[in-house]
C-alpha cells in the first residue's frame, strides 16, 4: 500500500455550518441571547453572525468584512469569533490584521475548543501562514512550536528548515475559503519546491513563463492537501499557492535537444543542481484537467499526447552557468546534441 505524505492540518480550514453551532454555542454561554446585555445598544453575537453569513453569500467581501471585526467586538471572549474573523482576514490576504486576530484566538483556546478540533489549534497554524507573510519569523516560530511542528531552525531571521519536497499548485483554480484573493499571475500550474517552512517554500522546478513565477520563486503556501502526486514510490500532498513572497528574477531559457535518453536527462539534472540551476524536462510535463489536478491522477493518464521529435528542456538560473551547464552535459554525454537555447524572459 502506497504512502500518503500530508501535513496535519486538521481544523485548519473550516465550514461555515459546524463552526456556526460552535460558535453560537460558546457565544450563547459567554453572552446570552436571551440575558439582558450591558450595553443596550450592541447587536446580538447571533445577529451578526447572521448577517456575516449572508454578506458571505453574497460574495460581498466589504460588508463581510465589517460583520467579521464586528463579532470580535460582540463576543471578545470568544475563541471562535476572533479565529473566524481571521480567517475571513486570510482568505482577503489582510495579513496584519490576519496576524492580529489569529494572536488573540490562540490567547483563548481551552479544552473546549482542543475538544472541537481533536486536539489542534487551527488558529495556531494560521497565525503561523500570516506571520510568514509579512516575515515576523518569531512570531512564526511560536506558532508552528504551539501547533507542534518540531525541526525548526534557531534564531529571529528567516526559517530555513528542510521540510521536504512537495508539489504547489501555482495559481489556484479552485478557491478553498469564501471570499478567497488567489494568486493571479498566470495560468494553474503544479510544480515541485523544496520546503522551508509548514507554510513557505522555493520552487526547484522551472515553471512555464505561461505561469507567472520562476525557479527560485519563494511561495506562501496553504497546508490543506489538495490532490497528491508521486515522488519515487511515495505519494505527497498538493498545496496551494497563497502568494508569491519573492521573485527570484532568474531566467527561464528553453532548450531543444535531440538523442537525449532518460539517463542523459537524469545526468543534466545532477549537473545542474551543481550549478544550483533549475533543468527540467518539458516536453514531459503532463497535462491534465482541473479534476484530475486535484485528485490523485494515474501515471499514465494525460489529456493531450506527449510531443514528437525532440525533447524541450526548461532551464532556470543564471545565464553564465546555463551556458557551462549545457557544455559540461554535452561532453560528457555521447549523442547529445542541444540544436538551440532560447531566452524565454
Amino acid at each position: 500500500m502506497a504512502t500518503v505524505v500530508v501535513v496535519s492540518s486538521r481544523g485548519v480550514q473550516t465550514r461555515f455550518p459546524y463552526v456556526q453551532s460552535a460558535w453560537v454555542r460558546q457565544t450563547e454561554h459567554m453572552i446570552g441571547f436571551g440575558r439582558k446585555r450591558r450595553d443596550k445598544k450592541a447587536r446580538t453575537p447571533k445577529a451578526v453572525w447572521s448577517d456575516w453569513l449572508k454578506a458571505n453569500d453574497a460574495g460581498d467581501a466589504e460588508r463581510a468584512g465589517q460583520f467579521a471585526a464586528e463579532m470580535t467586538r460582540v463576543a471578545p471572549d470568544s475563541y471562535y469569533s476572533w479565529f473566524e474573523a481571521a480567517l475571513h482576514a486570510k482568505a482577503r490576504r489582510d495579513w496584519p490584521r490576519s496576524l492580529e486576530w489569529n494572536q488573540r484566538a490562540t490567547e483563548l483556546f481551552g479544552e473546549a475548543e482542543a475538544s472541537d478540533f481533536g486536539g489542534d489549534n487551527p488558529a495556531a497554524w494560521n497565525l503561523g501562514i500570516a506571520a510568514t507573510a509579512v516575515g515576523d519569523w518569531a512570531t512564526a516560530r511560536r506558532a508552528w512550536t504551539m501547533y507542534g511542528v518540531a525541526g525548526l531552525d534557531d534564531g529571529a531571521g528567516p526559517i530555513h528548515g528542510n521540510f521536504g519536497s512537495a508539489p504547489i499548485r501555482l495559481n489556484p483554480d479552485r478557491p478553498t475559503l469564501s471570499l478567497q484573493v488567489v494568486p493571479e499571475f498566470g495560468t494553474t500550474e503544479v510544480v515541485w519546491s523544496r520546503r522551508r517552512s509548514p507554510a513557505h517554500a522555493v520552487i526547484t522546478s522551472v515553471p512555464l513563463p505561461e505561469s507567472g513565477h520562476r525557479f527560485g520563486d519563494v511561495l506562501l503556501h496553504d497546508g490543506e492537501p489538495k490532490g497528491t502526486r508521486w515522488l519515487d514510490d511515495v505519494e505527497v500532498s498538493v498545496f496551494d499557492e497563497i502568494d508569491k513572497l519573492q521573485d527570484s528574477e532568474l531566467g527561464t531559457w528553453q532548450a531543444q535537444v535531440e538523442n537525449a535518453t532518460t539517463d542523459d536527462f537524469d545526468a543534466l539534472g545532477e549537473i545542474a543542481y551543481r550549478y544550483e540551476l533549475g533543468a527540467d524536462n518539458w516536453s514531459g510535463i503532463n497535462v491534465l484537467c482541473s479534476a484530475c489536478s486535484h485528485g490523485s491522477p494515474d501515471p499514465q493518464h494525460s489529456h493531450q499526447p506527449a510531443p514528437d521529435g525532440t525533447t524541450m528542456v526548461g532551464l532556470g538560473g543564471i545565464e553564465g552557468d546555463i551556458s557551462r551547464c549545457i557544455e559540461e552535459w554535452t561532453d560528457s554525454r555521447q549523442g547529445v546534441r542541444v540544436l538551440n537555447v532560447e531566452f524565454l524572459w
